[in-house]
C-alpha cells in the first residue's frame, strides 16, 4: 500500500508543479501586475455586496481609488456585516454565502467569525499544494514515510444561525482522499476529544506506535512541547498501550530506553526528515530547544506566516525558508513600523518593500476582509525574483502570542479591574510579562498578598485562545508575583531614562520579557 501512495505522491507533486507551483513563480517576476489584477478581480466580484455599495466599488478602477475610498478595517467594523450576512443569507460582505467560519479570539471578549467560502478552501488547498512541493523539490525521501500531522477540528461549534465554525487544516484532513489518508499517523476523530490530556495521550500513543514517520506538521512546535511532556509522564501506561498496537514496537521502544536511560524524538523516529513548523516570532525561542532533540538528518522548515484571518506568507525554498506573502491569495499593504506607531499613514505595496526593515501588515481578501489591520508585524528578508522574502516578527503593540493564545492587553486590563472591583481594592500599578521560552506569563502587582486572585480563569472568559492553550497545558498558568510600594514610579524613571518623553509616557501593561529591559524581580515583597 505505502508503495502505491508514493508512487502516486510523486505523479500529484509533478501535476502540482505544472498546474500551480510555475504559475505563482511566474507572479513572483512581477508582483505589481499580479496584486493589481487580483485587487480588480476582488472588487469587481463584490461590487454588489453592501459593503461593495456602501464603498462604491464600482467606481474603483485602481489601487489609488481604493486606498481614498475604503477605510483601514478592524474586525469589529465588519462585524455587523459578517453577522447580517450569516443570519439573513444575502450578500451583505460577500457575493458567495459562506460555507463555514474560522473561530478565533477577538479583543472585545467576543470571538471573531471569519468567513470560509467554497473558494477560500480550494485557494487554501492550493497553497497548501504549492507548500508540500517545496518541501518536496528541496528534502528527499520527505514523503516516503508516514506523517505526524496535527490539526485543529473541523467543527468546533455552530453560530446562533446553524453554521459551523472551526478550522480549514482539519476540514482539508477530512477531506483527503483515503489513499493519501493513509499516509497519516493521527486519525481525525482524535483531534475532536474534547479532553485536552485525553487528546494528546492519544495523538503521544498513535505517534509512538509508528517508527517510519519521516515529516512532522503541527503550526506550533508548543505541540511537540507538550507530546514530550506526555510521553515523560506517562512512558509506562504508553508502553503498555503501544503493546496492545504492537507488540514488536513496543519491546523496541522498551530496549531504547533500557540502553540509554530516556526516550528523544531521535530515537522514535530516526528517520524524520522534517519538521514543518512556525519558527519566528514567539515560537522561534521553542525551536533550538527541540532541534538538538531530532535526528541530525532532519530539516526545520517554515510553516509560513498563517493566521485564522488569512493565509500572510507561503513558504517556497524549504532549504533557506524563504516564505513570500501570498500575493496570489490576498492583496497586501505595509505601512512601516516606526511609522504607523506614531500615526504616519504612508502605505505602500509589496513591490516598494525594503529589506532588513519592518512592516505592519494589512490585507484585503477574497473573503470579505478589506484593508484589515491584523496588528501584526513582518520583516523583510531578501527576494524571490522581484517578490520580497518576509518572515513574522511579532505581533504589534498592545498583543502578545506566546503559544497562539493572542492575548490583547484591554483583555489583561479588564480582568485585572475586575479581580480589584469585586474585593473593593484600589488597583495599583500592575504589569504583564510574557516569557517565550517558558511558554507562561508572569504578572507583577504593587500591592500586598491577595488570597482570591484567580487571573486565569478571569482571562479565559475573556479570551477563547488563552482558555484553550492554558487547559492543553501548552500554555502554563501565570505566575503572580507581588512588588513594593512605589515601583511604578521607579518603572517609570527607568523608562523616560532610557529616552521616553514624560509628557507622552504610556505604560503598556502587556508585554514580552525579553523587551523588558527593567528588572521587576528585584522590587518583590519580601
Amino acid at each position: 500500500m505505502n508503495f502505491i501512495v508514493n508512487i502516486l505522491t510523486v505523479l500529484k507533486m509533478v501535476l502540482i508543479k505544472k498546474l500551480l507551483w510555475e504559475p505563482l513563480i511566474k507572479k513572483t517576476r512581477n508582483p505589481k501586475k499580479a496584486q493589481n489584477d487580483l485587487l480588480l478581480k476582488i472588487l469587481k466580484q463584490n461590487r454588489d455586496t453592501q459593503f461593495g455599495r456602501d464603498y462604491k466599488f464600482s467606481d474603483i478602477s485602481c489601487y489609488n481609488d481604493f486606498m481614498a475610498t475604503v477605510p483601514i478595517n478592524q474586525y469589529e467594523a465588519l462585524r455587523e456585516y459578517i453577522e447580517k450576512q450569516d443570519a439573513e443569507k444575502i450578500p451583505y460582505l460577500n457575493t458567495e454565502q459562506p460555507i463555514m467560519y474560522a473561530q478565533t479570539s477577538g479583543s472585545t471578549g467576543k470571538p471573531k467569525y471569519i468567513p470560509v467560502l467554497n473558494s477560500t478552501i480550494s485557494d487554501y488547498r492550493n497553497s497548501q499544494h504549492i507548500m508540500a512541493y517545496s518541501i518536496y523539490a528541496s528534502i528527499k525521501g520527505v514523503y516516503k514515510g508516514k506523517i505526524l500531522a496535527v490539526v485543529s477540528p473541523a467543527t468546533e461549534g455552530f453560530t446562533n444561525e446553524g453554521t459551523p465554525y472551526g478550522s480549514m487544516s482539519g476540514l482539508i484532513y477530512n477531506s483527503m482522499p483515503a489513499l493519501m489518508r493513509s499516509k497519516y499517523v493521527i486519525p481525525a476523530k482524535i483531534f475532536e476529544i474534547e479532553d485536552y490530556e485525553k487528546k494528546y495521550y492519544e495523538m503521544t500513543l498513535h505517534a509512538m506506535t509508528e517508527k517510519n514517520i519521516t515529516m512532522i506538521a503541527t503550526a506550533n512546535p508548543s505541540t511537540l512541547v507538550k507530546i514530550e511532556q506526555i510521553m515523560a509522564q506517562n512512558i509506562e501506561q504508553l508502553l503498555l498501550d503501544v503493546a496492545i498496537k504492537n507488540n514488536h514496537r513496543a519491546q523496541e521502544l522498551k530496549n531504547i530506553i533500557a540502553n540509554k536511560g530516556s526516550l528523544i524524538f531521535a530515537d522514535i523516529w530516526p528517520q524524520l526528515k522534517a519538521v514543518v513548523t512556525w519558527t519566528g516570532g514567539s515560537c522561534g525561542a521553542q525551536i533550538p530547544k527541540l532541534k538538538n532533540k531530532f535526528p541530525e538528518i532532519t530539516r526545520i522548515v517554515e510553516l509560513g506566516y498563517l493566521s485564522s484571518e488569512f493565509r500572510g506568507g507561503l513558504t517556497l525554498d524549504a532549504k533557506q525558508n524563504k516564505q513570500i506573502p501570498a500575493l496570489h491569495e490576498n492583496f497586501y499593504e505595509f505601512v512601516e513600523k516606526d511609522d504607523w506607531e506614531n500615526n504616519k499613514h504612508n502605505f505602500k505595496t509589496l513591490e516598494f518593500l525594503e529589506k532588513n526593515k519592518q512592516y505592519y501588515i494589512f490585507a484585503t481578501t477574497q473573503n470579505g476582509l478589506y484593508r484589515y489591520d491584523i496588528n501584526d508585524l513582518i520583516q523583510v528578508t531578501g527576494k524571490i525574483n522581484e517578490t520580497p522574502t518576509i518572515e513574522f516578527v511579532q505581533k504589534g503593540k498592545g498583543v502578545t502570542n506566546l503559544t497562539g493564545e493572542k492575548l490583547y492587553e484591554n483583555q489583561v486590563i479588564q480582568a485585572m479591574s475586575s479581580m480589584f472591583d469585586s474585593q473593593g481594592i484600589e488597583l495599583q500599578f500592575f504589569i504583564m510579562l510574557g516569557c517565550s521560552e517558558d511558554l507562561q506569563y508572569t504578572l507583577y502587582i504593587e500591592h500586598e498578598l491577595i488570597n482570591t486572585f484567580d487571573i486565569d480563569q478571569q482571562l479565559s472568559n475573556l479570551n477563547i485562545e488563552f482558555e484553550g492553550k492554558l487547559l492543553s497545558g501548552r500554555l502554563k498558568p501565570i505566575k503572580i508575583k507581588y512588588i513594593k510600594a512605589d515601583t511604578g514610579e521607579v518603572y517609570k524613571k527607568h523608562c523616560i531614562n532610557s529616552g521616553q518623553r514624560e509628557g507622552q509616557y504610556k505604560l503598556s501593561y502587556l508585554q514580552y520579557k525579553h523587551r523588558c529591559l527593567f528588572n521587576f524581580d528585584e522590587y518583590l515583597r519580601e
